[in-house]
């Protein structure tokens, strides 16, 4: 037995085995994280094991949805498995506060560029400042024709969604 060996057992006798006190997330609560949250985390199946990737995405209708190359690893894994799984988290730096949701789906590529246009004006209405899609491929330096052929739009439509949230305690110590 090392000397790291007996540390970690001495340590593991003093200090009981806590459970974190989560508690399911109702389902307005996890609608309202879903819409305000910014960043959600895709989960992917490569031929080779699993592929989790960050994306800003997008709420409506019961759906998620993020833009994406027309092209790379992420299209390729959601042409060739389009189940996904897509989570969302937050925490507050001292664990005080924790949620998570989780989302498992099916993705559906949209390629047809008109189509893809109502779900890039919601990105804009989320990420930039309010204004038209015509009105923000209009501005100096955008190629409306090249920037939509290069783009896709992923929608995803949930078979089963879970929230969880952490409660804090006074009594309850990690340490």
């Amino acid at each position: 037995m090392t000397e790291n060996t007996k540390t970690r057992e001495n340590v593991s006798r003093r200090r009981p085995a806590t459970q974190v006190p989560t508690k399911e997330m109702s389902q307005d609560e996890i609608e309202q994280f879903i819409i305000n949250t910014r960043v959600g985390r895709l989960g992917l199946s490569l031929t080779d094991g699993p592929y989790i990737v960050p994306v800003g995405y997008a709420y409506s209708d019961g759906k998620i949805f993020f833009h994406t190359c027309n092209k790379g690893l992420k299209m390729k894994a959601l042409q060739n498995k389009p189940n996904v799984c897509f989570e969302i988290d937050e925490s507050l730096s001292d664990a005080s506060m924790y949620k998570s949701v989780i989302i498992l789906g099916k993705a559906e590529i949209i390629d047809d560029k008109e189509q893809m246009i109502p779900y890039l004006q919601k990105f804009i209405d989320k990420y930039r400042i309010p204004e038209t899609f015509e009105d923000y491929m209009n501005k100096p330096g955008r190629n409306r024709e090249k920037e939509l052929e290069a783009v896709r739009i992923c929608v995803i439509t949930p078979s089963k969604i879970t929230g969880r949230k952490f409660i804090a305690r006074s009594d309850f110590h990690t340490f």
